[in-house]
This record gives structure tokens, C-alpha cells and sequence, in this order.
């Protein structure tokens, strides 16, 4: 009689195994979620407190990729998506650094600028600007994260029109009735309650 070694035996287990792929959850559209969607309907309205920074873009960045950083658990600049300039794009950044001299810049549609903060930018170097466009959102919450999809119960990928691997959100954090998520960091430190 032919024994088998324990080894052989778990080989012989894991290779009948499906594998696993080892890319991110696929993005969730919040949106198509009735029972995300219907918690907009009492959420509280926010305003950005603190001003955005935003210019036009330089000629030498037309056409090429631009990175927007965040800041990770540790305090350290991790990549969170990467667009290509066009001229028909803002440049944004949050006043202070996300570390050191990395700061967190993004690319805005110049109609969704507009809308945003009232003006465009007239100038290719950063100026101050104040929101005048309020948004409702909601918190972040267990349920809200298993709704999502949430493989760790901390985070999730949600669809966001500006890049197809979607963007992280965080328990604790917001989802708002403008698509996209807000850190709860961000929350706290650049947003304020709209009084009714």
C-alpha cells in the first residue's frame, strides 16, 4: 500500500482549489443602493470651511499623468490615483501638506469647478477659494461598509467618474450626494455644518 506524505496531501488540496485573484474589489456604485440612497434624504448638509487652492494648468503638463496623494494610516504620502491633464481641468490642492513638501492635489472639470467655487481660476499659479456649493452626506458606518462590499470591515471602493479603480472610503469617514468619499480627517478638519 502507497502512502502519501502530509505534504503531497495538502499540494494535492490546494492545487483543487479555485485561485484567488489578487486584484482590488471592483468599485461599487453607492448610488444604485437604495439603502445608501435613502439615508440622503435626512443627511446633513456641509460646507468646506477651508479654502481650496486652485489654478489653470502649465503647458508642460498638458497630456501627461498627474498623481493626487493621500495621506496612509502612518502619516505617510500613498498614491491614490492618477489622471492625465487636459485643458479643460482646474488643478486643486489642499492648503497644508499631506507630508513634507507632497501635497494633496487633484484634477476638477472645469464646469464641476465652476459650479463648486462660482469662478475659474484666471491664472496658472495656486489662488484661495471658497466653496459656495454645499453637500449632503452621510457617515460611514458598519452597515454602510457591508452594504459596500467591505472585504475588512474598515474601508471600500466606490465608483467615482474620474478613475476606473474607484476610490478607498473609510469607516468612520462620509459618502456624499456628490459621488465621491470624504476621510474622516478631512471631514473634521475642512468642513463645517451648514445651519438651516
Amino acid at each position: 500500500m502507497r502512502k502519501l506524505s502530509l505534504t503531497s496531501c495538502a499540494f494535492a488540496l490546494l492545487s483543487s482549489w479555485p485561485v484567488l485573484s489578487s486584484t482590488l474589489p471592483a468599485p461599487v456604485a453607492f448610488q444604485a443602493v437604495p439603502e445608501i440612497m435613502v439615508q440622503f434624504e435626512d443627511a446633513v448638509e456641509y460646507r468646506k470651511k477651508a479654502v481650496t487652492l486652485g489654478r489653470l494648468p502649465h503647458k508642460v503638463e498638458m497630456g501627461k499623468a498627474f498623481p493626487t496623494y493621500v495621506s496612509d494610516d502612518d502619516g505617510k504620502p500613498v498614491l491614490e490615483t492618477e489622471n492625465t491633464v487636459t485643458n479643460e481641468v482646474v488643478i486643486a490642492r489642499n492648503p497644508s501638506p499631506v507630508v513634507g513638501a507632497v501635497y494633496n492635489e487633484w484634477l476638477v472639470p472645469t464646469e464641476v469647478w465652476m459650479t463648486t467655487y462660482g469662478e475659474l481660476p484666471m491664472f496658472d499659479t495656486f489662488m484661495p477659494f471658497k466653496r459656495v456649493k454645499s453637500i449632503k452626506a452621510i457617515p460611514i458606518t458598519d452597515d454602510i461598509l457591508s452594504l459596500l462590499g467591505s472585504f475588512d470591515g474598515e474601508t471600500a471602493v466606490i465608483e467615482v467618474d474620474w478613475n476606473d479603480a474607484g476610490m478607498k472610503v473609510y469607516r468612520e469617514g462620509y459618502l456624499t450626494d456628490g459621488g465621491y468619499g470624504i476621510a474622516p480627517e478631512e471631514m473634521q478638519q475642512t468642513y463645517e455644518k451648514v445651519e438651516q
